[in-house]
């Protein structure tokens, strides 16, 4: 879910010309907000560090 929210804000800055979010701003976004959302609170039974992973490997992917 992460990975997919993460790549979706990703090309639809690239689709507007805007900037790659940095690692930390994806973070903040699909890791830190969303575990405070209703839909998304269950993110915060789970460890974060395969989330921050699963950032790192888009940020490779992306290069």
């Amino acid at each position: 879910m992460v990975w997919n929210d993460s790549l979706a804000c990703c090309q639809e800055k690239y689709r507007l010309g805007e900037e790659k979010p940095n690692n930390s701003q994806l973070q903040k976004k699909f890791i830190t907000q969303s575990k405070k959302t209703e839909d998304r609170e269950w993110l915060s039974e789970v460890s974060a560090i395969p989330l921050q992973q699963s950032l790192n490997d888009l940020n490779q992917a992306l290069l």
